[in-house]
């Protein structure tokens, strides 16, 4: 009997072996790519921008906003150091959904170097 159940399960076996060998599968690549989602970053620019614009405290006409992938980038001149605190508080105060801030600002001398 047990010869029996194992006589098709051989023949079976046999029969696939005379089969052709299935064609070598084309390697897959995968590609992922976050898609920028530009609108949300052109108003969350906007936002920023106005915020500290409409700070009375703080003088932003030097200042560069950018934003990429819900980074805020900041590039420009200020007055001084308390200014770049101040920056950074406007924005994490007002703007929680900022991933990070990269800050580039450096502080204007007012003074001049002739002497």
């Amino acid at each position: 009997m047990l010869i029996a159940l194992l006589g098709p399960a051989v023949t079976l076996s046999a029969d696939h072996t005379h089969a052709s060998a299935p064609d070598p599968l084309a390697p897959i690549i995968v590609q992922g790519q976050r898609f920028r989602d530009a609108v949300r970053d052109e108003q969350l620019k906007v936002e920023v921008k106005t915020a500290l614009h409409d700070d009375p405290f703080f003088y932003d006409a030097h200042v560069v906003v950018t934003v990429q992938d819900g980074i805020v980038h900041l590039e420009g001149m200020v007055l001084d150091y308390s200014d770049i605190a101040a920056v950074l508080r406007i924005i994490r105060k007002k703007f929680p959904r900022v991933k990070r801030v990269s800050n580039e600002l450096e502080v204007s001398r007012g003074d001049s170097d002739d002497g």
